[in-house]
């Protein structure tokens, strides 16, 4: 008698990532309004970084961009040293959505990284209060750190990307 027999994988690894609940959301605590502070976050000090800075984002929209697009972006900060490991974490994962086999999906799709850093933050931190074992946990301190420093970058971003100049002059009146 030959049996075959075909295995189900019941377990599936899909999710469809992060809802943000209000995807026209540009600013929040962390939005910058000073070119001097935006480039202190980013360790700009000096007028070609900041060149270069908005040379390399005129093609991104921190508002509009997809995961791939995050990944790319995020890379160049941790290369840069701006950001760590943590925070370089939160911008490859993007709006975390993945298929049933585990790997990111939708990579191309387009979001509002604003926001969806900002929720993130938000929920999390909520359910770290609501859970307080949890925020004792191994690496959880580590972890919204990192939320921080990414929710800081991603506003420092989208700042130079919205701004016009090239350098970091202060304009002072007396």
């Amino acid at each position: 008698m030959n049996v075959t027999s075909t295995t189900v994988n019941i377990l599936s690894k899909q999710s469809d990532g992060f809802l943000i609940k209000n995807p026209t959301k540009t600013t929040n605590v962390y939005t910058f309004t000073e070119e001097a502070k935006a480039a202190d976050e980013l360790k700009l000090s000096q007028q070609d970084q900041v060149a270069e800075l908005k040379a390399f984002l005129k093609d991104y929209d921190m508002t509009s961009i997809s995961t791939d697009e995050l990944k790319v972006v995020g890379r160049r900060l941790y290369e840069s040293g701006v950001i760590d490991t943590n925070a370089f974490g939160i911008f490859i994962s993007g709006d975390g959505g993945f298929d049933a086999q585990g790997r990111q999906a939708n990579t191309h799709v387009k979001y509002n990284a604003l926001a969806l850093f900002d929720e993130q933050l938000e929920d999390y931190l909520s359910f770290v209060k609501s859970n307080p074992n949890v925020g004792r946990s191994q690496g959880v301190p580590e972890y919204i750190q990192g939320m921080l420093d990414a929710n800081r970058a991603i506003n420092a971003l989208a700042y130079f990307v919205n701004s016009s100049r090239d350098d970091l002059s202060v304009d002072e009146y007396v």
